[in-house]
């Protein structure tokens, strides 16, 4: 899963996701598909199974989480708040469990009402550091490739047919 931040005063946002073998060629796979518009200040990938999700259906069945035994460990906390929009970075928690992440969610954030939670280890991922944003990105801005207008396939065909070299 591919999480990207466009500003550093803006979210981190859920964009998508990406096949690779690891982590970092995930990474590098991310930039390659969703950087060059728009810009990005900071991008994030995360394994899909270390991702815990719930709705607020599966919130109202669920059992309370049991945090006695459990080593607290930090948890990036998203939230979905319509159908259309992406799922947000909303802020931090500690817990022992996915579970556990996200009933200190709720508890923590007690004024949003999202449809549904995401919460994953902070260990899980893998994200470039702020000295790495130019090197990173700027690359990306320049990759004509990804522009439709340098491939003039259309004029290309027309004028070979009008030479008479193509039938």
């Amino acid at each position: 899963m591919v999480f990207q931040q466009e500003g550093p005063d803006q979210p981190v946002v859920h964009n998508g996701t990406v096949h690779a073998p690891d982590a970092e060629l995930a990474m590098l796979n991310a930039r390659d598909v969703f950087v060059r518009r728009p810009e990005a200040v900071a991008l994030w990938v995360v394994p899909a199974d270390a991702i815990f999700t719930q709705t607020q259906e599966e919130l109202a069945k669920a059992e309370p989480a049991d945090q006695a035994a459990s080593e607290l460990s930090d948890y990036y906390v998203f939230a979905k708040f319509s159908q259309q929009a992406q799922c947000r970075q909303v802020g931090q928690v500690q817990a022992g469990s996915p579970q556990a992440a996200v009933q200190a969610a709720i508890a923590t954030f007690a004024d949003k009402q999202p449809l549904w939670w995401w919460v994953f280890p902070a260990s899980a991922v893998l994200k470039n550091e702020s000295s790495e944003a130019e090197p990173m990105f700027s690359a990306a801005r320049y990759k004509t490739y990804k522009d439709q207008a340098e491939y003039p396939v259309v004029t290309m065909m027309r004028a070979l047919r009008d030479k008479g070299r193509l039938d």
